[in-house]
């Protein structure tokens, strides 16, 4: 970062002290961002979960570049702006500060008007930052997470669909295994009935062959 561009940023940025030596990062324009600087905080759990933006380096480079970029000739609402800055080093109020920088303002010509519509223009400028910040977050949005939200409903779609199959199965096995314990009782109460009329009959006819060999046997004894 040039020594210009740090007393530039000095205007609007006050710097932390003893903050120590950071990576530098690679200049980008948000519209050419394929991922977010660092996260400083811990990452939401949660989609639903509010995130907390905090100052952040990266970007006030890219806003403070664009100021300087469309900085205007002569004194203007920066040089207002840097002139407070310095008279904040000093011990007065906001309104002998302000007072005192428009004082020397004057001595080039700027009116309170002239110093509004500056400011107005360097924030048009900020303002079309964001138009376009915005519109690399919806693309961005929808280049990471649009295709995968499609992919979880789909999902969830299909959980709950198998969900159902698998409540439909539960409920038929439930079913058969009633069927099936129905019909081996069914067939434990045939095989005692089955079994006791073939004992039955064994024991009816053993009785009635018994009388009818005995008679045979006495027949041929007595009879001749």
């Amino acid at each position: 970062m040039s020594d210009f561009f740090k007393k530039f940023k000095s205007v609007f940025v006050v710097e932390e002290e003893d903050k120590g030596t950071k990576q530098e990062q690679e200049a980008q324009h948000p519209a050419e961002m394929t991922a977010p600087p660092a996260a400083k905080k811990k990452a939401p759990e949660t989609a639903g979960t509010p995130v907390t933006g905090s100052l952040n380096d990266k970007f006030v480079e890219i806003l403070l570049g664009a100021l300087e970029k469309n900085n205007q000739d002569g004194f203007d609402y920066l040089e207002f702006r840097q002139a407070l800055k310095n008279l904040s080093k000093m011990s007065m109020d906001e309104l002998t500060r302000f007072q005192s920088a428009y004082a020397m303002a004057q001595t080039m010509g700027i009116t309170p008007a002239k110093l509004v519509e500056s400011a107005q223009f360097y924030l048009n400028v900020l303002n079309s930052e964001q138009a376009k910040f915005n519109e690399a977050h919806v693309q961005q949005r929808a280049r990471l997470i649009g295709n995968r939200e499609d992919e979880v409903k789909n999902l969830e779609t299909m959980i709950r669909q198998k969900t159902e199959q698998i409540s439909q199965l539960t409920q038929q096995i439930d079913e058969h295994r009633k069927q099936s314990e129905q019909i081996r009782d069914e067939i434990r109460d045939s095989t005692v009935k089955i079994e006791t009329t073939k004992a039955d009959f064994e024991a009816t006819f053993q009785t009635i062959s018994a009388q009818i060999r005995d008679d045979i046997e006495k027949m041929q004894q007595h009879l001749k």
